[in-house]
């Protein structure tokens, strides 16, 4: 969800060169009863990210299900009213003027994201400016997968509906403000911020996606809300033999939850699952 959207649902910018010989992460975890091939997700994206890793795709032929975060082809939207405190009666002046320009620079109405909580601001604003930029939703990898699974008659399993993360934005602390200001504040340095994150998902860069993510962190309370407790959540679902029997599985979720030690690779190590990287890491060049 958020924390895998902008710096992080955004890890997705016109492609920068990069080395022929890396890939995309992807992940191997198996119990030697079921096996789940993991890709970390870009949730909007450009024809450039295309095709995915071949070994991910050579794992695609013998999947007996997908599992994403959340089946975004469900057209059935829960609807929800914005509770307080809105983002209006949050903000001090020099930020209310910043945000003002930043929905100038990017074709919105200012009361829009004033009289909105500070979390549905911060979406309408990473919105925008994925359109502004030419990125499309339905080229996101989540998507694409999706509809070739749906195409291909595979079983499609969510790890959660998008009415229960609607439900969790509605309990950050201060309905997500620390995620507003963070925008807010380093609004001139994102174009820089995505170059290298697009530039070190694209070359399998573990390092420069570790700390990229520490960079780009949140208060303690936000990131585990939007991070470690909905991982140690998707571990105990994938850990049930129940729901997930013995079976090839691919696994695709927000790349940032699978960096560190509470990403899904380490939980479910930590679960004692054998867990390996398939695919060979580049080292990229950009800074920010």
């Amino acid at each position: 969800m958020l924390k895998s959207f902008f710096t992080k649902l955004f890890i997705v910018f016109p492609f920068l060169a990069s080395s022929a010989f890396a890939d995309p992460m992807v992940w191997h975890a198996t119990d030697g009863h079921r096996q789940f091939t993991i890709l970390g997700s870009i949730h909007v994206g450009t024809q450039d990210m295309y095709p995915l890793p071949e070994i991910f795709l050579n794992h695609w032929q013998a999947a007996d299900g997908l599992i994403v975060e959340a089946n975004i082809l469900d057209t059935k939207m829960p609807s929800f009213t914005f509770n307080p405190p809105l983002t209006h009666s949050l903000l001090s002046e020099s930020d209310t003027l910043k945000l003002n320009k930043i929905a100038k620079q990017l074709k919105l109405k200012p009361n829009d994201l004033a009289y909105a909580p500070p979390w549905y601001s911060v979406m309408s604003i990473q919105l925008a400016l994925a359109y502004n930029l030419g990125l499309q939703a339905d080229l996101g990898i989540d998507y694409i997968l999706l509809e070739r699974a749906a195409n291909q008659s595979m079983p499609i399993h969510q790890l959660e509906s998008v009415a229960k993360q609607l439900d969790m934005m509605k309990k950050l602390p201060k309905n997500g403000l620390d995620m507003l200001l963070e925008t807010i504040n380093d609004w001139d340095e994102v174009d820089d911020q995505l170059d290298c994150l697009i530039a070190a998902w694209q070359d399998g860069d573990k390092e420069k996606l570790e700390s990229l993510f520490a960079a780009s962190s949140y208060s303690d309370e936000t990131d585990f809300m939007l991070i470690d407790q909905r991982n140690i959540n998707w571990v105990e679902q994938l850990n049930d033999t129940q729901k997930y029997p013995a079976g090839n599985y691919m696994l695709v979720v927000g790349a940032f939850h699978l960096i560190g030690p509470q990403g899904l690779p380490s939980l479910l190590k930590e679960e004692g699952f054998s867990v390996q990287l398939l695919t060979q890491s580049g080292q990229s060049q950009c800074e920010w």
